[in-house]
């Protein structure tokens, strides 16, 4: 990347330098020829008071010690001459006729006694004469070569030292770079504690590598969250396998006993289900951690909603002796926009806790909460969350306490919240003021 920054930057600046190189050329010919033309117009007077009076062609010249001069007659032949010139014309029977009607400057590529031509001025003189007097160019031509020749010189040379100083600056630029990839490859796989060094700088790099360190820390949260969902979840399947087994084995003894078989046989089905439900629930999470948690996003009625939910587990709750609640706030009721099996799913889940670890009737309350949501609200009536467990209560297999124990896997919560968050919505635990766990979810309107 140092060559290419370099190659650039030289590409640039020797493109400058030819643009500056030729202009300062072209400014110096042009400031030279202006000083030339600006000379002959003072010297054009003199040869224009020696004319008057109808004064001879040829004295006229030998007076003004011109080295190039001569004088045009009315016809347009050469009347006189310097002798430098040996009877060359400067001008052409054209430009004679042009410069007996205005003065005019004529560059003359060919004149004796000079090498590379000569600037001329041709000017009306009395008597209905032509004057021209030239300046040689060899001067001019011998200036420009220098300078041409300066500029050859100079101007490569000033091109290798700002390559060479871009080369160090793009070195000194890319040097943080390079300190963070060198990190970097030195970064376990499995250990991802350590940080990129930051240049302090307070520029792009800088940020670049204050960017990095903060998804190295993203990362290295996901991988010891990952490790702990793979123990916990090695932890929690251990205790159903074991079960499922001993109870195999118990039916591969043979019993005589038809009852005892039977037992055996539902316990070891009640324990396959409970797998599949605990493979089903971590399999949602994990679409989830993808975002590819597969959605179907249906207009829902909210009562309609929380009427299926009651029916769904009155039996349940009737057999504890325990009522579910309805109170929907939502004054002419509501749609919603949300996916009707995982937001069965979600409050289902909600149910089963209330019923598995709370007291009393269950309230099950629809309000609005915005504009573009509805909230929806599970409580029970019993002794509620441990206060310390609040902060995690959505994290993966965790539980509120061994006095809770029970068949729980710690997934419930943390379902509704990843199912929640991929419709769009938000999910909250807490305890209500009068006693109670309160678990709340918001879902869109339709």
């Amino acid at each position: 990347m140092r060559v290419r920054l370099t190659i650039a930057f030289a590409s640039v600046i020797a493109l400058v330098l030819l643009v500056t190189g030729v202009l300062i050329y072209v400014q110096f010919a042009r400031d030279f020829d202006a000083g030339v033309d600006a000379e002959l117009i003072e010297r054009q007077r003199a040869i224009a008071e020696l004319a008057r009076g109808g004064r001879a062609a040829d004295r006229v010249v030998a007076l003004s010690g011109e080295d190039l001069a001569q004088i045009y007659d009315r016809r347009g032949a050469l009347a006189a001459s310097s002798r430098q010139l040996r009877g060359t014309r400067l001008l052409s029977n054209e430009d004679v006729g042009h410069a007996r009607r205005r003065t005019i400057f004529v560059t003359v590529s060919r004149v004796a006694g000079t090498d590379d031509g000569a600037r001329a001025r041709a000017f009306a003189v009395a008597s209905g004469r032509v004057a021209v007097i030239a300046e040689s160019r060899d001067d001019r031509e011998r200036g420009l070569n220098r300078l041409a020749l300066l500029l050859a010189l100079a101007l490569p040379g000033a091109l290798i030292l700002a390559s060479l100083a871009g080369y160090q600056v793009a070195r000194g630029a890319l040097a943080p770079v390079e300190r963070m990839r060198t990190r970097a490859a030195s970064i376990g796989h499995g250990d991802l504690s350590e940080r990129l060094p930051e240049p302090g700088t307070l520029d792009e790099l800088d940020r670049l590598a204050e960017t990095l360190n903060d998804l190295l820390g993203r990362l290295a949260s996901s991988l010891e969250r990952e490790r702990q969902i793979v123990g916990d979840a090695s932890h929690e399947l251990r205790t159903p396998i074991s079960v499922l087994r001993t109870r195999i084995d118990v039916a591969l003894r043979g019993e005589q006993d038809p009852a005892k078989l039977r037992a055996a046989l539902e316990g070891a089905r009640d324990d396959a289900g409970r797998l599949a439900r605990l493979a089903d629930d971590i399999l949602v999470l994990a679409r989830a951690d993808q975002g590819q948690l597969p959605l179907r996003r249906d207009p829902l009625d909210v009562q309609d909603v929380l009427e299926q939910l009651q029916r769904r587990h009155r039996a349940a709750a009737s057999g504890d002796d325990r009522r579910l609640v309805i109170a929907n706030d939502i004054d002419g009721g509501a749609v919603v926009l949300a996916d009707a099996d995982r937001l069965a799913q979600m409050l289902d889940n909600l149910i089963v806790n209330a019923l598995r670890y709370g007291e009393g009737d269950i309230e099950i309350r629809a309000a609005v909460h915005d504009a573009a949501t509805v909230e929806i609200s599970v409580r029970d009536h019993g002794p509620g969350f441990p206060v310390e467990f609040l902060p995690r209560a959505f994290d993966r297999f965790s539980q509120a306490g061994s006095s809770q124990g029970g068949e729980g896997s710690g997934l419930g919560l943390a379902i509704v919240e990843v199912i929640a968050r991929a419709q769009g919505g938000t999910a909250r635990a807490s305890n209500h003021p009068d006693g109670g766990a309160v678990t709340t979810f918001t879902v869109p309107l339709a």
